[in-house]
């Protein structure tokens, strides 16, 4: 009996299983573009994404690159371009969404894959929140 099939079945296997989501999971950035200046209020929250969130979610703002997670410029794009208490109140709903997401995950079945809960926790938290509810979707 050839052993051909056997190693062409191990060689698509290890391609599938390993080097694929290898390749995904390092997709965090691009080179080109990079890190953009943020206020230095969000500096330590756009660190932390970077850190914590990069892998799996695209963010101009954070120079990150992912096809894993939900592309959060798309997701969490501001509607218009409100101003006055629409503006303050639109940013005060994604900021408790984000937060929401990274303390208590997120489980959408129509998304691939899954979010987990406690990816970060109190200040950190909250920094990632602030930083991707004032920057998502202004790239």
């Amino acid at each position: 009996m050839s052993r051909k099939p056997f190693v062409i079945t191990g060689i698509l296997i290890v391609l599938l299983a390993v080097v694929i989501p290898a390749w995904v999971f390092r997709a965090d950035a691009d080179p080109e573009r990079g890190e953009t200046e943020v206020p230095a209020n969000l500096k330590a929250g756009q660190t932390r994404f970077v850190e914590n969130c990069g892998n799996c979610h695209t963010l101009y703002s954070a120079g990150t690159y992912s096809n894993f997670g939900p592309n959060l410029d798309q997701k969490l794009a501001p509607a218009g371009t409100p101003t006055g208490p629409d503006a303050k109140s639109q940013k005060e709903g994604t900021y408790a969404q984000v937060l929401s997401a990274i303390e208590k995950g997120y489980d959408d079945p129509s998304v691939p894959g899954r979010m987990p809960a406690g990816i970060l926790a109190g200040p950190g938290a909250r920094e990632v929140a602030d930083f991707v509810s004032q920057t998502a979707g202004r790239g």
